[in-house]
């Protein structure tokens, strides 16, 4: 030490404190995973952190399934176990997670086994993804704390695994798909881009909010040390897989609905989507629609201009929402009036069938009125996103004492009443609050993105960081552009985000605080 102090002209207390910042954020070149097994399971600390989490996790589940003994339900968890009972390859929503039913189902009809597996396995993937953070990041007892007792003691975990819905798993996948990435950029090795490719095709297979995740998959990708030869196979690879499923999934489809589309949800979404805008133009400005679109248009100018008859409940309003499942909107209207004289077609064809339609009238009307929809829908959406609703985790049942049919034949219940310990109030508060909480880790995230920004704190990073730095603010910009833009945004379609924003926020944080007393001295 004292003869590089002497080579380099700096002072013992200054090279040690270099030597400390180095040794702390260097990065292991050999043995990385056998490096990482033993920073989790020989460090005492950490071990006993692991050990901790597994007694709590178990106990919290206990209490939870006491005070909620039947899993929760919501609309989505119908079109599930429908899925599920039918063995359906399409469906409204992707079919992996009424796959996962059907396999759960061959052991057990026990609906505590399936939300246990659930809740379990998006804990395990919460823990994998902190550790690896904390391994190769390595921040101040603060944050680590902070990050301990998040990760120990977040109770809307929780709530979400307690849905039949595939909500959880997706969360469970997306952690260990950007802890994947988080490998990849600090210390890749081959056999990793095979790894990350099944996880993002995972991640595909269970929610179609996963439509941006390749290109933050591009991004990490392009910022690994890896040879250029190795990253473009990852890339290949897992563009190969996305491209195989959504090929397969469109041709099941096509023989389902005579339609080649790989989700008729995106058409009814983005019809939705344009209505919440159209419905704002006045009828004096309102352009003449293309001859295909003429029926439709009918009647969805006869629904605005009666509108105030056609009351949209708070929760359509703040969902954003109304037209993609109301009776009383156009969308259904014209679809029911397509198939008014026909009583064999399923639903679902019905349903899935008007897709490719509504897809080119959505797009037509927000290429027909582009600043009207960035003011009335893009901008609420907006508000919905600092603030996300939360929707249907608030509530228990959605406030009813009874299930419909599909979920009393899957899980074997003897009745369709279903109780919790507390049947006269079935509001769960906690949902309210978490949604506050993800408003402030909004607001603490782009503070600390300003302060970063100002004191150009991402420069004084070793480049491993600055570069995870960049992919999580990547990930948290590109959800914020398709959120507001394309989705209906609630707290449970937000939850993974969530996670990585109040890691990195934190993490921004404690080098701002880090970098104010070296001013001061100065």
């Amino acid at each position: 030490m004292a003869k590089i102090a002497i080579i380099t002209g700096a002072g013992p207390a200054a090279l040690r404190g270099r030597y400390d910042l180095l040794k702390c954020a260097s990065v292991p070149k050999q043995g990385s995973i056998a490096v990482f097994y033993t920073y989790v399971w020989e460090n005492k600390k950490n071990k006993s952190y692991c050990i901790a989490s597994a007694i709590m996790y178990l106990l919290q589940f206990i209490f939870f399934k006491l005070e909620y003994p039947f899993a929760n339900y919501m609309p989505d968890s119908y079109f599930y176990l429908k899925a599920a009972a039918s063995n359906a390859d399409v469906n409204i929503w992707p079919v992996a997670y009424s796959k996962f039913l059907r396999l759960v189902n061959i052991f057990t009809h026990s609906d505590t086994i399936v939300v246990g597996l659930q809740y379990f396995f998006m804990q395990l993937a919460g823990l994998l993804f902190l550790f690896t953070l904390l391994h190769f990041i390595r921040p101040g007892r603060t944050v680590r704390t902070s990050l301990y007792i998040f990760f120990l003691l977040n109770p809307i975990a929780l709530y979400v695994a307690n849905y039949i819905s595939a909500d959880a798993l997706f969360v469970g996948y997306s952690l260990l798909w950007f802890t994947s990435l988080t490998w990849i950029i600090f210390h890749p090795q081959p056999w990793m881009g095979a790894v990350h490719a099944l996880l993002l095709l995972g991640c595909f297979t269970l929610r179609y909010n996963a439509i941006y995740y390749p290109l933050i998959s591009v991004l990490a990708f392009s910022l690994s040390p890896q040879p250029w030869r190795a990253r473009l196979v990852a890339i290949g690879l897992a563009g190969t897989l996305l491209f195989g499923f959504i090929w397969s999934a469109s041709n099941k489809m096509k023989e389902v609905t005579g339609y080649f589309q790989f989700s008729a949800f995106g058409g009814w979404q983005l019809a939705n989507n344009a209505l919440y805008m159209y419905e704002h133009i006045p009828a004096s400005k309102r352009q003449l629609p293309p001859r295909r679109f003429e029926k439709l248009e009918t009647m969805v100018r006869q629904h605005i201009d009666t509108l105030n008859k056609v009351k949209m409940s708070h929760d359509d309003s703040i969902y954003a929402s109304f037209y993609l499942w109301n009776a009383g909107g156009p969308l259904v209207q014209y679809m029911n009036r397509e198939y008014k004289n026909d009583s064999t077609t399923s639903y679902f064809r019905r349903w899935a069938s008007q897709g490719p339609l509504y897809f080119e009238y959505g797009r037509y009307l927000i290429a027909s009125y582009p600043a009207s929809f960035v003011i009335n829908f893009m901008l609420p959406n907006a508000i919905n996103f600092a603030d996300p609703p939360s929707e249907f985790l608030n509530t228990y049942n959605l406030g009813g004492d009874s299930v419909l049919i599909p979920a009393k034949d899957w899980f074997q219940y003897r009745s369709l009443k279903v109780r919790d310990r507390n049947a006269k109030n079935a509001i769960m508060f906690y949902a309210d609050w978490y949604s506050v909480f993800a408003a402030l880790i909004n607001l603490l995230l782009v503070i600390n993105m300003t302060g970063m920004l100002f004191f150009k704190l991402l420069k004084m990073q070793p480049q491993p960081v600055a570069k995870w730095t960049i992919l999580c603010l990547s990930l948290w910009t590109l959800n914020a552009v398709f959120s507001i833009a394309a989705s209906s945004i609630v707290l449970r379609y937000q939850l993974f985000p969530i996670v990585v924003e109040w890691c990195v926020a934190l993490i921004i944080g404690e080098w701002i605080y880090k970098h104010q007393p070296k001013n001061n001295n100065k």
